[in-house]
């Protein structure tokens, strides 16, 4: 889509025209150079900018990268724009990019919770584990209720191995958030890592009971077979869940998904099933991954 071009040019048009107003034909014209108020600039990028937004949220994160742009050259002062901005580079994979778009939003007012958390999200995109910690340990000081940021944390300390941890900040976004599926989901993560699939279990019930979701689906039918290999739940659960979500047959998913290695290798055994040799094979066409 490109209605942001329009949008463009057209406050280009109005900056730059010369309006020429004649009194009379034996009259000298004089030029008035119109002037827009700058509460409609304001108002407008901050209107492209949210048009930004969406687009990042349906994945045109190109079209998001030049609306949020001009937005910013309407509104420079603006911290919610150079965030959009470096949301949507983020999302890009513009990495770099992004964390200049986040120190610009940063000289214009540091107290910000989301400027910190967007920070941290381009750290961990980066592989940069600590730098995000210490970038939403500084979210959460400003904003101490935030359950996307203890979520977050719990992701960080759980690529570290550091599982008590991440309990912690797991169970700190449910607190803030009870219905917080994803928070709740890697706490089964961990606990079928740490040999308590009985507790791992009872949790992705409890998530399906919220979301129903390929994810827990695919992570209990796991974790039923590992104990009851005649579990015949599992193969049913199993079935759903990669007809849902083919990609949760790669163990590269399943490794972006933070899933620990037993998981993963209990995941293998159940795939080995005949029973599920029809749906493997579809998921393994249809996966955006390979094994």
């Amino acid at each position: 889509m490109k209605n942001y071009k329009k949008i463009y040019w057209l406050i280009c048009i109005i900056l730059n025209t010369n309006l020429f107003v004649i009194n009379k034909p034996s009259h000298a014209y004089i030029p008035n150079i119109y002037s827009p108020n700058p509460k409609v600039l304001i108002d407008t990028s901050i209107g492209i900018g949210l048009t930004a937004s969406e687009y990042i949220k349906y994945g045109q994160t190109k079209e998001a990268i030049g609306l949020a742009k001009l937005a910013i050259s309407l509104n420079p002062k603006e911290i919610e724009l150079w965030i959009i901005l470096a949301r949507a580079q983020l999302s890009n994979n513009k990495l770099e990019e992004a964390l200049i778009s986040i120190e610009r939003a940063k000289n214009i007012n540091p107290n910000i919770p989301i400027l910190w958390f967007t920070k941290a999200s381009i750290e961990m995109q980066m592989g940069e584990i600590q730098l995000a910690i210490n970038s939403i340990n500084k979210c959460l000081k400003i904003e101490k209720k935030n359950s996307n940021a203890y979520f977050l944390l719990g992701n960080a300390k759980l690529i570290q191995k550091n599982h008590t941890e991440a309990l912690d900040a797991f169970t700190k976004a449910t607190k803030v958030k009870p219905n917080f599926w994803q928070a709740i989901n890697n706490k089964g993560l961990i606990y079928f890592e740490l040999g308590n699939k009985k507790q791992a279990i009872q949790i992705w019930r409890k998530v399906l009971k919220i979301k129903s979701d390929p994810e827990p689906k695919i992570a209990l039918a796991i974790a039923l077979y590992s104990i009851e290999p005649a579990n015949k739940e599992s193969i049913k659960l199993a079935k759903e869940a990669l007809q849902e979500n083919p990609n949760y047959f790669s163990q590269a998913h399943q490794k972006e998904q933070l899933w620990g290695e037993k998981l993963q290798e209990a995941g293998k055994t159940l795939f080995k099933n005949p029973k599920l040799k029809a749906v493997i094979n579809k998921a393994s066409a249809n996966s955006r991954f390979t094994n």
